[in-house]
């Protein structure tokens, strides 16, 4: 296991995207939002969603899309200070536009739209492309990976790892879904029973910050004794990096290096290698 874990007091984990890995769900998702778009806009809108997933568009996990004005906003990975705009084919706005924009407005409330991970890059580019009201689609994907039509991607020894390390370290579980969503997970996980603490229907990140020094104070720890692992950095890594926390950060942009407390990996099973 990764020192920056053995070192530690408590893990806090994220659910989606972190104790499960793949994008089957994601592209699904993308399938039936291409349903709301217009034909005529469909096309261009499955080429956009690849991009971003390829990480070959303006818009890339981390970013705010700002769905009023179909502008994306670069934060600083420490404050979420916006720091650049773009338009939607990528050019750069000038920062006399910048600062009278957005440089004190910037919150995660509509038309302001954070892209923490995965699920919100189909849904971010079906905006763009005219498509409104499409919960629906997230709920009929959340029902599609109920079904034995969906294999769940298991994380190699994750709960062979969390196993060996229940009774030295506290476990905890912070997430967004809702709690009958996250018992179905981690019954296919199988990793029920594992976390000391299990908080569901989260409102990160408007609420990332109180959850933290919840824990802290819950378990008697100081921030650095504390690890944030998720795959959102704006839900889940930036708030945790800001009270003095380490984070380790789920993601194929690698090259990400923001703070020394900060661990980069593309897969979970990196840091219990």
């Amino acid at each position: 296991m990764h020192n920056l874990l053995m070192n530690s007091k408590v893990l806090v984990f994220d659910l989606d995207g972190t104790l499960y890995d793949g994008t089957t769900h994601y592209d699904y998702y993308a399938k039936l939002l291409a349903n709301e778009v217009s034909p005529d806009k469909r096309d261009s809108f499955l080429k956009d969603y690849e991009k971003i997933k390829d990480y070959d568009h303006a818009l890339t996990i981390g970013k705010i899309y700002d769905s009023e004005n179909d502008l994306i906003i670069s934060l600083d990975p420490i404050t979420l200070k916006p720091i650049q705009v773009f338009t939607w084919e990528g050019q750069l706005l000038s920062k006399d536009e910048l600062q009278e924009n957005y440089l004190d407005r910037i919150n995660y409330e509509l038309p302001y739209i954070p892209v923490g991970d995965g699920w919100w890059i189909p849904l971010v580019a079906s905006y763009h492309y005219g498509a409104k009201d499409v919960f629906h689609c997230y709920d009929k994907t959340k029902e599609f990976m109920a079904t034995k039509e969906f294999s769940i991607p298991y994380i190699k020894g994750l709960k062979q790892a969390l196993e060996q390390v229940k009774d030295t370290k506290k476990l905890v579980l912070l997430t967004n879904s809702d709690r009958e969503d996250v018992t179905r997970l981690l019954n296919l996980l199988d990793l029920n029973g594992l976390f000391h603490l299990e908080i569901t229907d989260g409102k990160k990140p408007l609420e990332t910050e109180n959850h933290y020094k919840n824990i802290m104070n819950k378990f008697n720890v100081l921030p650095h004794e504390v690890v944030s692992i998720g795959d959102n950095f704006i839900n889940e890594i930036s708030p945790a990096l800001k009270l003095g926390m380490h984070g380790v950060y789920i993601t194929n942009q690698t090259s990400i290096q923001v703070s020394e407390s900060l661990l980069v990996v593309k897969r979970l099973e990196e840091v219990f290698e």
